[in-house]
């Protein structure tokens, strides 16, 4: 299945790649992706492409623990509607539900699920790979720091998980991860998991507005009906500018991105 995600998303990282003193644009021409689709409204990437994005970066970039700037290189515009529609949010429990709810309108993938364990007082949020393979670590790392970002950005206050857990061994620059969350991290888990205090996560947020955040919500419904309704024949042509600046928009490269025998796809396109 062909699989895309919000193209100006990936801005984050070409301001982490900075942040390293890398040349962006070096890196993204590796993987064969366009910097100009992120400037474009409603461009996609494909998340396969985005996978090799990030084994690049992890290539490029020495520091182990890079994922965590991601915290640091973002802006509510590089997630489209929903990252303003977030920081909306009347609580942090509403922030990490509309996240999960609305997740469709910046990637096709299943992102993440969150339940309460009441035993331990925590409303836990777990990172899901159902769509995609297993993310790496500086992936692994920045989808945390972002969420935990966003959210101490809504609090406006001393925010800490209860307990932060991540499913790749302890680097050398562990002591980074205690400095960020401000909270045990536990390495080599079987999930990736953010757990907060339910103490915390129904306190009413001053930043939260209902009447903005449900007009925000309307509209994102809305497109992710259009993309629901989405035709085969569009999405081929979304694969095709994709691979122009490159030159391999070749039916063999575009067939394999949509599991399609070139036979069919040739029938499609005539």
């Amino acid at each position: 299945m062909y699989l895309t995600k919000l193209a100006s998303i990936q801005l984050v990282l070409w301001n982490m790649l900075e942040k390293y003193n890398q040349d962006p644009a070096d890196v993204f021409k590796k993987v064969q992706l366009d910097p100009g689709l992120m400037y474009q409204s409603g461009a996609r990437y494909s998340l396969q492409k985005i996978a090799a994005l990030w084994e690049e970066m992890e290539r490029q970039i020495k520091d182990p623990c890079f994922g965590l700037t991601a915290a640091t290189s973002w802006h509510p515009s590089h997630f489209g509607t929903l990252g303003y529609a977030m920081l909306l949010s009347t609580s942090l429990r509403i922030t990490l539900e509309r996240l999960i709810r609305f997740h469709r309108v910046i990637s096709d993938a299943h992102f993440g699920e969150l339940h309460e364990d009441k035993d331990k007082g925590t409303l836990v949020f777990t990172l899901m790979y159902k769509d995609e393979g297993s993310y790496s670590r500086g992936r692994e790392d920045s989808a945390l720091a972002w969420i935990m970002s966003v959210l101490r950005v809504n609090f406006q206050k001393d925010l800490a998980p209860v307990s932060v857990s991540l499913t790749h061994s302890r680097p050398s620059c562990g002591g980074k991860y205690y400095e960020f969350f401000q909270s045990p991290v536990t390495f080599d888990s079987p999930a990736s998991r953010l757990a907060l205090s339910l103490d915390v996560v129904d306190v009413v947020l001053p930043s939260g507005n209902d009447e903005l955040a449900a007009f925000n919500d309307q509209a994102m419904t809305q497109y992710i009906a259009t993309l629901s309704n989405e035709s085969l024949v569009t999405r081929i042509k979304k694969i095709i500018t994709e691979h122009l600046p490159s030159g391999d928009a070749t039916v063999e490269a575009i067939a394999a991105e949509l599991y399609l025998s070139t036979r069919k796809l040739q029938r499609l396109l005539q």
